[in-house]
């Protein structure tokens, strides 16, 4: 009764893992210019992060309620903060815009940077970096995609490679060399990779579906609210 849902299980986990390959593989080509979308041509100049983003320093000062304090982890991005790391006072917390970057600058090289994609302001630790992208000259959605590049990864462990407690903070990653297209390009490449995203969250919800499918199954044979008729 089983075999089914197994067969189905089977296949949908190897199609997850065919197409994340696939966007790895795209983002990489897609990213470096070595691969472009059609309509697009010219050679990319090379910028750093510093010229094409700003750091921020604004802080709270009782603008919002502790409702509005968010943390980062790579696994979930920007979440809100549990009640027990609270401080006494919010007043220095920094504030993050929609389409803003935050990262505790003590744990970037393990991947905890993510961009804020609520619609209204929040804020993080006085201790986060805080971020934006330039408008015009970089697409916060091309970068989101750019910092899950090889390169990206490979400049932040070199960048704290030596150090017994790294700390990278604006100024370091200000360093970072991007081949940088035109923004209509980069908003462009930023839309085909949104939507590799969708489509592999889609198959993913569809796969946990099937999963809690067979253990709602696997429950109620095991209890006997469904017997098995002898063949």
């Amino acid at each position: 009764m089983l075999d089914g849902w197994d067969r189905a299980i089977e296949t949908l986990e190897s199609l997850i893992a065919a197409k994340a390959d696939r966007k790895r593989s795209l983002l990489q080509q897609l990213l470096t210019g070595r691969k472009r979308l059609p309509g697009f041509r010219g050679k990319w100049p090379v910028k750093k992060l510093g010229d094409l983003a700003q750091n921020s320093a604004a802080t709270n000062r009782g603008k919002h309620g502790w409702d509005r304090l968010y943390g980062v982890t790579k696994a979930d991005g920007m979440t809100p903060m549990r009640e027990h790391v609270r401080g006494a006072s919010n007043d220095r917390c920094k504030l993050v815009k929609p389409g803003w970057f935050a990262y505790n600058p003590m744990r970037l090289n393990i991947g905890s940077l993510a961009r804020w994609q609520g619609d209204d302001e929040v804020m993080v630790s006085g201790d986060y970096v805080v971020f934006r992208c330039l408008e015009g000259k970089l697409d916060p959605r091309y970068f989101d995609h750019l910092r899950r590049s090889h390169s990206w990864t490979l400049f932040v462990n070199k960048s704290g490679s030596g150090s017994v407690r790294v700390r990278l903070y604006f100024k370091d990653i200000a360093r970072f060399k991007i081949p940088c297209p035109p923004i209509e390009e980069q908003t462009a490449i930023a839309d085909f990779l949104d939507t590799c995203d969708r489509e592999l969250a889609l198959h993913r919800q569809h796969l946990e579906a099937l999963r809690e499918q067979k253990r709602g199954l696997m429950q109620k044979l095991l209890t006997g609210e469904i017997r098995v008729k002898p063949d």
